[in-house]
This record gives structure tokens, C-alpha cells and sequence, in this order.
């Protein structure tokens, strides 16, 4: 059970890390959590129950509830199904460096005690990097770049990296800027695919990275934010 607050009651604490670093008994009762906070009507149905950075924010948590759902779906533990958001544009509560602090010591509290998420704990830059880089891409190819100089020059801190890179994964992916990430990400399990990278499917092709990537245990895969978030987006 979970023992830190964050500031808040126990029982209204919302993860933003990316769902892929989270253990599996984390992700469903994150879940469970924002399933119970979610609903068609979710103004009057949350109310107050919501944490004050949250509220005007109820389409990020429904959309942070389907990438949850995602996550665990690409683990093959059972959820109740995506729920349906508006196609107006998602506003995302601020993330800091203390909240994200917070966050990632009870995800390695956890992970010494055994409870361990999809993607390792990155040690430095270079591994940090290596996990988000396919998620940026798929957002702005100028960025990418720049944080990719930056990391290799070894002149971001890691925090800040971090945060940076969990900010930028909020911003909605253009359709091909999904389709260039998902044909990188292709290239890794190309030896084991039947299906062209250039078919119009991106769900598709999404979901095809998936399976072989966990089928043939791709760890560059694996290990990437992207491998489960950016099928939230489509």
C-alpha cells in the first residue's frame, strides 16, 4: 500500500509519471482510482472528490485513465475499456519538480521492494533519454534533435531532463508525427513483421510493435514511453 500523500488524502493521489515506469499493482489501483473519479458526466460526478490541480482538468484524467488502461492492456492485465474523450484540445495540470520528485522516490521504494514497471529505472541521461526519445519524436522533430545534442553533450541535469520530457509526452501527437515515430520503432521488430510500416493503420501498426516487441523481448522497445502511450492518441 502505498504510504506517501503528495500533499494530499491517500486516496485522491494521481500519478502523471509515464504509466510504463508503474508496477503492475500500482496501475490498477491508479486505475481503479480514476475510474471511480471518470464518468460521462464527470463535472458533477467528481466534483469536489477531484484534487484542486485536477479539477478543470477532467479530460486530461480521462485521458490519463485510458493511458493507464493502455499500459496495462500492452501487460495483458485486464481493465474495463477505454473511455471516450472530447476532441477539443487536453489541458494538462502544471507538473513540478518536487511533484515529479515525489513521485519517482515511491516508484523506487517500490521497485526495491520487488514491485518493478515495464521500464526500467533510467541511472542517467543517456538511459532517461533513451526511453522518451521515440515519445518526443513523435511530437516535434526539432526537439528531438535539440534534446538529443543536449543529451549527448552531457549539458541537461537529469531532473530537469525528466521533467521536460514528461511535460513535452502530454502535448497531443500529429498524426505523422505518430507514424514516424511508429516506423523508427518498426525498424526493431522489421525481422519479425509481415506488415509494411507504410500501411495507413496506425493502430495497426502500433499494436503490431507491441506484440513482437514483448513477444521477442525488444529491450530498446520496452523500455520506451512510447511503446505504450502514443496508442492512447490514436
Amino acid at each position: 500500500m502505498l504510504r506517501r500523500t503528495f500533499g494530499l488524502s491517500q486516496k485522491l493521489m494521481i500519478f502523471d509519471l509515464d504509466a510504463g515506469f508503474l508496477d503492475d499493482e500500482l496501475l490498477a489501483s491508479q486505475m481503479r482510482l480514476l475510474v471511480g473519479l471518470v464518468s460521462t458526466d464527470r463535472a458533477r460526478s467528481a466534483g469536489d472528490r477531484l484534487p484542486l490541480a485536477w479539477r478543470g482538468h477532467e479530460d486530461a484524467l480521462t485521458l490519463r485513465l485510458n493511458q493507464l488502461m493502455d499500459e496495462m492492456t500492452l501487460r495483458s492485465l485486464a481493465t474495463p475499456g477505454t473511455v471516450a474523450t472530447t476532441n477539443e484540445a487536453v489541458i494538462w495540470p502544471p507538473t513540478d519538480r518536487d511533484m515529479l520528485q515525489a513521485q519517482l522516490t515511491e516508484i523506487r521504494s517500490r521497485a526495491e521492494k520487488g514491485f518493478k514497471g515495464r521500464i526500467r529505472l533510467p541511472k542517467n541521461e543517456h538511459e532517461l533519454w533513451a526511453s522518451y526519445k521515440y515519445s518526443l519524436l513523435a511530437r516535434n522533430r526539432q526537439a528531438y534533435e535539440s534534446f538529443g545534442r543536449r543529451v549527448a553533450a552531457r549539458t541537461v541535469d537529469l531532473m530537469d531532463l525528466w521533467l521536460a520530457l514528461e511535460n513535452a509526452s502530454r502535448i497531443a501527437p500529429p498524426e505523422g508525427g505518430i507514424r514516424n515515430a511508429l516506423q523508427h520503432m518498426w525498424g526493431y521488430v522489421s525481422g519479425f513483421s509481415s506488415l509494411s510500416p507504410q500501411t495507413d493503420d496506425l493502430d495497426g501498426l502500433a499494436q503490431e510493435v507491441q506484440l513482437l516487441a514483448c513477444q521477442h523481448q525488444v529491450s530498446y522497445l520496452i523500455n520506451s514511453t512510447a511503446l505504450g502511450e502514443l496508442r492512447a492518441w490514436l
